[in-house]
């Protein structure tokens, strides 16, 4: 008979997903809210439980205990795969555990919420909700004509899961969609794709850019000067990738020129954001705390993953999602 997975979770995220579980084959590690280790009802020391299994779930995100979490997984001697609930893998853990061929699979389930945030943030700024919203607090009574989004130009830059869920629901409105990845080609969702060297025809006529590459050693910072010296003047820019892709003092400048007419900004060089950095103040910025993942849908989405995959692990049969060592190269 062969022996049970034994696998990581997080107390909240078994808890959800134990009852579609085959719980024969499994035996759970659990790692309570407060960071502490629990196996077969015992408290323990997670190194010493011998597990072979682990799913990265947003539970650890929530609580803030991802990156010791991923300290854990990097430090461990018998790991050999771990699901993961994240769309990117820009933490050096996923390169050092890929190092140790420990097998990692990925998540989709954000794209979904991460496309309705981006749809949400461009109608705020479109139908000028700012405005809006400060009319109110005064007692003014005052008209706002504002932008549809039909027949505006969309570029997302970055074409994976998340672009694509943009450009689905952009389109669905009525926008002009024109997709950027490294392969070109095309996509049902997209009324042209470009590869990024072709992309500055469609980066001078956007009206909404939306980046969401991820991140790597070598594309820290690209998104420098010159990128946003290439929008069309006026232009709203919403990033869903990762801070460290900008040059924030380049995007700050544009601000201040108004070469980019509005910036949403979900994510940061430095997380959480100190309290004296210039975001926070800036008119033309809209800040939120690494938000647009966290949909009332994503749990689920999330947990289906998990569920599949771990059948998936267990019959042998070949993991959904699963990261490609070579992307570390």
């Amino acid at each position: 008979m062969t022996a049970p997975l034994r696998m990581v979770f997080a107390r909240d995220g078994w808890e959800r997903v134990k009852h579609s579980l085959d719980q024969n084959a499994i035996e759970p590690v659990l790692i309570e809210p407060d960071g502490t280790t629990t196996f077969a009802g015992k408290s323990t020391d997670l190194a010493e439980t011998g597990f072979t299994a682990s799913w990265f779930s947003p539970d650890f995100f929530m609580l803030r205990q991802d990156q010791l979490f991923l300290d854990q997984m990097v430090a461990s001697s018998t790991l050999r795969w771990m699901q993961a609930g994240r769309a990117g893998y820009d933490d050096p853990a996923f390169a050092k555990l890929a190092a140790k061929d420990v097998k990692i699979s990925m998540s989709n389930a954000p794209a979904a919420a991460i496309g309705e945030y981006v749809i949400a943030a461009a109608l705020d700024q479109l139908q000028r909700g700012p405005e809006r919203r400060a009319a109110q607090a005064e007692r003014r009574w005052q008209s706002f004509p504002f932008r549809e989004i039909a027949r505006t130009r969309w570029l997302c830059i970055g074409y994976g899961e998340i672009g694509r869920n943009v450009a689905q629901r952009a389109r669905a409105l009525g926008a002009h969609v024109t997709g950027v990845r490294r392969s070109g080609g095309s996509d049902a969702h997209a009324d042209e794709m470009v590869t990024p060297a072709m992309s500055a025809p469609a980066l001078a006529s956007a009206d909404v850019v939306v980046l969401s590459v991820p991140l790597t050693p070598e594309n820290d910072g690209t998104y420098d000067a010159a990128f946003f010296g290439g929008f069309k003047p006026g232009a709203l820019f919403i990033n869903v990738g990762r801070g460290q892709l900008l040059d924030e003092a380049a995007l700050k400048a544009a601000l201040d020129s108004e070469q980019v007419g509005h910036a949403v900004v979900d994510v940061t060089r430095v997380e959480p954001l100190p309290a004296d950095e210039w975001h926070w103040v800036h008119p033309k910025v809209t800040l939120t705390g690494h938000t647009a993942a966290l949909g009332s849908g994503l749990m689920d989405r999330t947990d289906a993953i998990l569920v599949d995959n771990v059948a998936r692990y267990l019959s042998g049969s070949p993991l959904m999602l699963e990261l490609d060592p070579k992307v570390f190269a």
